[in-house]
Protein backbone atom coordinates (compact mmCIF):
# COMPACT_ATOMS: atom_id res chain seq x y z
CA UNK A 1 0.00 0.00 0.00
CA UNK A 2 0.85 3.70 -0.22
CA UNK A 3 3.21 4.93 2.64
CA UNK A 4 0.67 6.79 5.24
CA UNK A 5 3.85 9.58 4.94
CA UNK A 6 3.28 10.18 1.26
CA UNK A 7 -0.40 10.65 2.05
CA UNK A 8 0.01 12.85 4.71
CA UNK A 9 2.80 14.50 2.98
CA UNK A 10 0.48 15.52 0.03
CA UNK A 11 -2.63 16.48 2.55
CA UNK A 12 -0.40 19.24 4.16
CA UNK A 13 0.94 20.58 1.15
CA UNK A 14 -2.66 21.15 -0.49
CA UNK A 15 -3.55 22.34 2.62
CA UNK A 16 -0.58 24.77 2.40
CA UNK A 17 -1.25 25.79 -1.23
CA UNK A 18 -5.10 26.69 -0.21
CA UNK A 19 -4.15 29.14 2.28
CA UNK A 20 -1.44 30.37 0.30
CA UNK A 21 -3.95 30.71 -2.29
CA UNK A 22 -6.51 32.45 -0.25
CA UNK A 23 -4.41 35.15 0.94
CA UNK A 24 -3.21 35.86 -2.05
CA UNK A 25 -6.79 36.08 -3.54
CA UNK A 26 -7.46 38.28 -0.70
CA UNK A 27 -4.81 40.77 -2.08
CA UNK A 28 -5.54 40.46 -5.75
CA UNK A 29 -9.12 41.32 -5.12
CA UNK A 30 -8.18 44.73 -4.37
CA UNK A 31 -6.75 44.99 -8.13
CA UNK A 32 -10.98 45.57 -8.53
CA UNK A 33 -10.61 49.42 -7.42
CA UNK A 34 -8.59 52.68 -8.41
CA UNK A 35 -5.49 52.20 -11.33
CA UNK A 36 -4.17 48.83 -11.73
CA UNK A 37 -0.82 49.34 -12.25
CA UNK A 38 -0.49 51.70 -8.73
CA UNK A 39 -2.90 49.04 -6.76
CA UNK A 40 -0.54 46.18 -8.04
CA UNK A 41 2.71 47.86 -6.56
CA UNK A 42 0.92 48.32 -3.50
CA UNK A 43 -0.35 44.57 -2.94
CA UNK A 44 2.99 43.18 -4.60
CA UNK A 45 5.58 43.02 -1.44
CA UNK A 46 2.76 41.40 1.28
CA UNK A 47 1.88 38.39 -1.96
CA UNK A 48 5.60 38.13 -2.50
CA UNK A 49 6.42 37.67 1.20
CA UNK A 50 3.23 35.35 1.79
CA UNK A 51 4.45 33.26 -1.10
CA UNK A 52 8.14 33.05 -0.55
CA UNK A 53 6.83 31.87 2.79
CA UNK A 54 4.73 29.29 1.28
CA UNK A 55 8.00 28.03 -0.75
CA UNK A 56 9.89 28.00 2.26
CA UNK A 57 7.56 25.89 4.38
CA UNK A 58 7.13 23.75 1.08
CA UNK A 59 10.62 23.08 0.27
CA UNK A 60 11.41 22.32 4.27
CA UNK A 61 8.30 19.65 4.49
CA UNK A 62 9.95 18.23 1.19
CA UNK A 63 13.03 17.35 2.88
CA UNK A 64 11.95 15.94 5.54
CA UNK A 65 9.20 13.65 3.28
CA UNK A 66 11.78 12.03 1.44
CA UNK A 67 13.45 10.08 4.45
CA UNK A 68 10.00 9.55 6.05
CA UNK A 69 8.70 7.72 3.16
CA UNK A 70 12.26 5.61 2.74
CA UNK A 71 11.96 4.76 6.41
CA UNK A 72 8.38 3.35 6.34
CA UNK A 73 9.12 1.33 3.58
CA UNK A 74 12.53 -0.32 5.03
CA UNK A 75 14.82 1.62 2.57
CA UNK A 76 18.02 2.22 3.95
CA UNK A 77 19.61 5.13 2.18
CA UNK A 78 22.30 7.46 3.72
CA UNK A 79 21.94 10.98 1.88
CA UNK A 80 25.51 12.29 0.63
CA UNK A 81 24.78 15.64 1.60
CA UNK A 82 21.91 17.86 2.97
CA UNK A 83 19.60 19.85 0.80
CA UNK A 84 19.60 23.33 0.74
CA UNK A 85 15.77 24.53 0.79
CA UNK A 86 17.22 28.22 0.51
CA UNK A 87 18.61 27.38 -2.80
CA UNK A 88 14.74 26.64 -3.90
CA UNK A 89 12.99 29.51 -2.68
CA UNK A 90 13.07 33.33 -5.01
CA UNK A 91 12.98 31.27 -8.16
CA UNK A 92 10.20 29.23 -10.12
CA UNK A 93 10.29 25.87 -11.79
CA UNK A 94 11.22 27.44 -15.21
CA UNK A 95 14.35 29.70 -13.35
CA UNK A 96 12.28 33.06 -13.14
CA UNK A 97 12.62 35.26 -9.84
CA UNK A 98 9.59 34.83 -8.35
CA UNK A 99 8.74 38.39 -8.41
CA UNK A 100 8.72 38.47 -12.33
CA UNK A 101 6.67 35.55 -12.26
CA UNK A 102 3.86 36.99 -9.72
CA UNK A 103 4.00 40.16 -12.02
CA UNK A 104 2.16 38.08 -14.69
CA UNK A 105 -0.80 38.46 -13.30
CA UNK A 106 -1.01 42.41 -13.52
CA UNK A 107 -0.06 41.45 -17.49
CA UNK A 108 -2.83 39.26 -17.90
CA UNK A 109 -5.41 41.74 -16.06
CA UNK A 110 -4.20 44.93 -18.48
CA UNK A 111 -4.31 42.50 -21.64
CA UNK A 112 -7.91 41.69 -20.96
CA UNK A 113 -8.54 45.34 -20.79
CA UNK A 114 -7.13 46.30 -23.88
CA UNK A 115 -8.99 43.41 -25.82
CA UNK A 116 -11.65 45.31 -24.58
CA UNK A 117 -12.93 43.16 -21.43
CA UNK A 118 -14.71 45.11 -18.60
CA UNK A 119 -12.66 45.68 -15.59
CA UNK A 120 -14.04 42.66 -13.72
CA UNK A 121 -13.78 40.79 -16.40
CA UNK A 122 -9.90 41.46 -16.63
CA UNK A 123 -9.18 41.52 -12.73
CA UNK A 124 -10.89 37.60 -12.79
CA UNK A 125 -8.72 36.82 -15.57
CA UNK A 126 -5.74 37.92 -13.84
CA UNK A 127 -6.65 36.01 -10.86
CA UNK A 128 -7.04 33.08 -12.80
CA UNK A 129 -3.79 33.51 -14.15
CA UNK A 130 -2.07 33.88 -10.47
CA UNK A 131 -3.61 31.06 -9.21
CA UNK A 132 -2.19 28.56 -11.60
CA UNK A 133 1.12 30.45 -11.14
CA UNK A 134 0.91 30.04 -7.55
CA UNK A 135 0.01 26.91 -6.92
CA UNK A 136 2.13 25.60 -10.23
CA UNK A 137 4.90 27.08 -8.09
CA UNK A 138 4.46 25.41 -4.49
CA UNK A 139 4.24 22.18 -6.49
CA UNK A 140 7.26 22.78 -8.21
CA UNK A 141 8.91 24.19 -5.01
CA UNK A 142 8.03 20.94 -3.00
CA UNK A 143 8.99 18.70 -6.28
CA UNK A 144 12.36 20.60 -6.54
CA UNK A 145 13.31 19.75 -3.09
CA UNK A 146 12.58 16.04 -3.52
CA UNK A 147 14.19 15.37 -6.12
CA UNK A 148 17.43 16.85 -4.67
CA UNK A 149 17.18 14.87 -1.58
CA UNK A 150 16.31 11.45 -3.73
CA UNK A 151 19.66 12.25 -6.08
CA UNK A 152 21.48 12.77 -3.18
CA UNK A 153 20.88 8.93 -2.35
CA UNK A 154 22.67 6.52 -3.87
CA UNK A 155 20.42 3.56 -5.44
CA UNK A 156 16.68 5.73 -4.98
CA UNK A 157 14.52 6.59 -7.93
CA UNK A 158 11.23 7.51 -7.74
CA UNK A 159 7.13 6.56 -8.69
CA UNK A 160 4.72 9.23 -9.85
CA UNK A 161 1.87 9.62 -7.33
CA UNK A 162 -1.43 10.99 -8.81
CA UNK A 163 -3.48 13.48 -7.08
CA UNK A 164 -6.89 12.69 -7.94
CA UNK A 165 -9.08 13.57 -9.81
CA UNK A 166 -6.21 13.77 -12.59
CA UNK A 167 -5.76 14.35 -16.14
CA UNK A 168 -5.15 11.75 -18.41
CA UNK A 169 -1.78 12.74 -19.31
CA UNK A 170 -1.01 12.06 -15.72
CA UNK A 171 -2.14 9.07 -15.32
CA UNK A 172 -0.48 7.15 -18.39
CA UNK A 173 2.95 8.30 -16.88
CA UNK A 174 1.77 7.28 -13.25
CA UNK A 175 2.98 3.89 -11.63
CA UNK A 176 6.08 3.68 -13.37
CA UNK A 177 9.23 3.30 -11.75
CA UNK A 178 11.85 6.45 -12.94
CA UNK A 179 15.40 6.62 -11.81
CA UNK A 180 16.85 10.12 -10.17
CA UNK A 181 17.83 11.94 -12.77
CA UNK A 182 14.44 11.25 -14.94
CA UNK A 183 12.47 14.70 -15.03
CA UNK A 184 9.45 15.28 -13.92
CA UNK A 185 7.22 15.45 -16.17
CA UNK A 186 4.17 18.00 -15.79
CA UNK A 187 1.59 20.62 -17.22
CA UNK A 188 0.36 23.78 -15.95
CA UNK A 189 -1.72 23.51 -12.23
CA UNK A 190 -0.66 19.99 -12.32
CA UNK A 191 0.20 18.81 -8.38
CA UNK A 192 1.27 14.71 -9.05
CA UNK A 193 4.65 14.12 -6.70
CA UNK A 194 7.47 11.88 -6.39
CA UNK A 195 6.75 8.39 -3.74
CA UNK A 196 10.98 7.67 -3.36
CA UNK A 197 11.42 4.01 -3.82
CA UNK A 198 13.99 1.48 -5.50
CA UNK A 199 11.22 -0.51 -7.19
CA UNK A 200 7.92 0.22 -8.51
CA UNK A 201 4.58 0.37 -6.07
CA UNK A 202 1.52 -1.08 -8.08
CA UNK A 203 -0.77 -1.44 -5.60
CA UNK A 204 -2.26 1.69 -4.70
CA UNK A 205 -4.48 3.34 -7.13
CA UNK A 206 -2.72 6.82 -7.20
CA UNK A 207 0.28 4.90 -9.17
CA UNK A 208 -1.44 2.15 -10.87
CA UNK A 209 -2.96 4.15 -14.10
CA UNK A 210 -5.41 1.11 -15.33
CA UNK A 211 -6.52 0.72 -11.46
CA UNK A 212 -7.30 4.84 -11.73
CA UNK A 213 -9.20 4.46 -14.89
CA UNK A 214 -11.55 1.33 -13.64
CA UNK A 215 -12.28 3.49 -10.51
CA UNK A 216 -13.12 6.32 -12.38
CA UNK A 217 -17.89 6.28 -13.31
CA UNK A 218 -18.20 6.18 -16.75
CA UNK A 219 -18.93 9.74 -17.18
CA UNK A 220 -15.51 11.06 -15.74
CA UNK A 221 -13.82 8.01 -17.56
CA UNK A 222 -14.86 9.77 -20.67
CA UNK A 223 -14.57 13.75 -19.56
CA UNK A 224 -10.92 12.59 -18.79
CA UNK A 225 -10.03 10.23 -21.79
CA UNK A 226 -13.06 11.07 -24.26
CA UNK A 227 -15.64 9.29 -25.39
CA UNK A 228 -13.83 7.12 -28.10
CA UNK A 229 -10.79 6.77 -25.92
CA UNK A 230 -12.60 5.25 -22.88
CA UNK A 231 -14.22 3.12 -24.74
CA UNK A 232 -11.16 1.50 -26.31
CA UNK A 233 -9.24 1.16 -23.09
CA UNK A 234 -12.42 -0.69 -21.38
CA UNK A 235 -11.71 -2.62 -24.63
CA UNK A 236 -8.57 -3.20 -23.70
CA UNK A 237 -6.41 -0.92 -25.26
CA UNK A 238 -3.14 0.13 -23.56
CA UNK A 239 -3.56 3.66 -21.93
CA UNK A 240 -0.19 4.92 -23.08
CA UNK A 241 -1.46 4.10 -26.51
CA UNK A 242 -4.50 6.00 -26.20
CA UNK A 243 -3.31 8.84 -24.44
CA UNK A 244 -0.32 10.93 -25.86
CA UNK A 245 1.68 11.42 -22.00
CA UNK A 246 4.03 13.72 -23.42
CA UNK A 247 1.96 15.80 -24.91
CA UNK A 248 1.34 19.57 -22.80
CA UNK A 249 3.73 17.85 -19.90
CA UNK A 250 7.44 19.48 -19.95
CA UNK A 251 9.84 19.13 -17.00
CA UNK A 252 9.61 22.07 -14.43
CA UNK A 253 12.90 24.15 -16.09
CA UNK A 254 11.57 24.63 -19.77
CA UNK A 255 7.82 25.16 -18.69
CA UNK A 256 6.32 28.19 -20.17
CA UNK A 257 9.85 29.08 -22.43
CA UNK A 258 13.33 28.09 -23.05
CA UNK A 259 15.46 28.37 -19.93
CA UNK A 260 18.81 26.96 -18.81
CA UNK A 261 19.74 29.55 -16.31
CA UNK A 262 18.44 31.35 -13.25
CA UNK A 263 20.11 34.50 -11.69
CA UNK A 264 18.28 34.21 -8.82
CA UNK A 265 20.12 33.73 -5.46
CA UNK A 266 23.56 34.32 -6.81
CA UNK A 267 24.33 37.54 -5.84
CA UNK A 268 27.51 37.90 -4.71
CA UNK A 269 26.17 37.18 -0.66
CA UNK A 270 24.85 34.45 -1.87
CA UNK A 271 25.85 30.24 -0.66
CA UNK A 272 26.02 29.06 -4.27
CA UNK A 273 27.70 32.75 -5.21
CA UNK A 274 30.57 31.62 -2.84
CA UNK A 275 30.69 27.53 -4.35
CA UNK A 276 30.71 29.66 -7.89
CA UNK A 277 33.49 31.52 -7.33
CA UNK A 278 35.29 29.02 -5.53
CA UNK A 279 34.81 26.84 -8.63
CA UNK A 280 35.72 29.25 -11.05
CA UNK A 281 32.65 29.22 -12.40
CA UNK A 282 32.25 33.02 -12.04
CA UNK A 283 35.35 34.16 -13.32
CA UNK A 284 34.35 32.23 -16.71
CA UNK A 285 31.16 33.24 -16.18
CA UNK A 286 33.42 36.76 -16.57
CA UNK A 287 34.47 35.54 -20.41
CA UNK A 288 30.66 35.49 -21.11
CA UNK A 289 30.36 39.12 -20.59
CA UNK A 290 33.13 40.32 -22.39
CA UNK A 291 31.62 37.84 -25.61
CA UNK A 292 28.31 40.85 -25.35
CA UNK A 293 26.25 38.89 -22.20
CA UNK A 294 25.46 41.28 -19.67
CA UNK A 295 24.97 40.28 -16.38
CA UNK A 296 23.99 42.85 -13.51
CA UNK A 297 26.11 42.90 -10.71
CA UNK A 298 28.47 40.13 -11.43
CA UNK A 299 25.52 37.74 -11.21
CA UNK A 300 26.53 34.20 -12.46
CA UNK A 301 23.71 32.26 -14.08
CA UNK A 302 22.60 28.72 -11.60
CA UNK A 303 21.21 25.89 -13.20
CA UNK A 304 17.95 24.69 -11.65
CA UNK A 305 17.84 20.89 -10.72
CA UNK A 306 16.37 19.53 -13.70
CA UNK A 307 18.75 20.72 -15.84
CA UNK A 308 21.75 19.17 -13.72
CA UNK A 309 19.97 16.25 -13.93
CA UNK A 310 19.41 16.06 -17.87
CA UNK A 311 22.52 17.16 -18.38
CA UNK A 312 25.02 15.40 -15.69
CA UNK A 313 27.34 12.64 -16.98
CA UNK A 314 26.62 10.11 -14.11
CA UNK A 315 25.31 10.67 -10.32
CA UNK A 316 28.50 11.83 -8.77
CA UNK A 317 28.48 14.31 -11.23
CA UNK A 318 25.07 15.55 -10.96
CA UNK A 319 25.94 15.54 -7.12
CA UNK A 320 28.93 17.81 -7.60
CA UNK A 321 27.08 20.29 -9.93
CA UNK A 322 23.93 20.39 -7.09
CA UNK A 323 26.47 21.10 -4.05
CA UNK A 324 28.53 23.99 -7.01
CA UNK A 325 25.02 26.16 -7.49
CA UNK A 326 24.24 25.87 -3.46
CA UNK A 327 21.24 22.76 -3.37
CA UNK A 328 23.18 20.43 -1.67
CA UNK A 329 26.04 21.09 1.57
Amino acid sequence: MLPAEASSYWSDQQRLTASTLALVRRLWRRMQQGDLDETWFRIAGPMLIAVLQAQEEAARAAVDYVPAVLGATNIDAVPEGAVQTSALVGVAGDGRPVDSLLVGARVAAKNAVAAGQSRAQAVDAGGRWLNTAVSTLLSDTGRAAESVGIAARPGVGYVRMLNPPSCSRCVVLAGKYYRWNRGFRRHPGCDCRHIPARESMSDDLRVEPRRYFESLPQAAQESTFGVAGSQAIRDGADLGQVVNANRGTQTAQVFGRQLDITLEGVTRRGRAYRAMSEAGYVQRQGELRATGERYRSWRAPRLMPETIYRIADDRADALRMLRLYGYLD
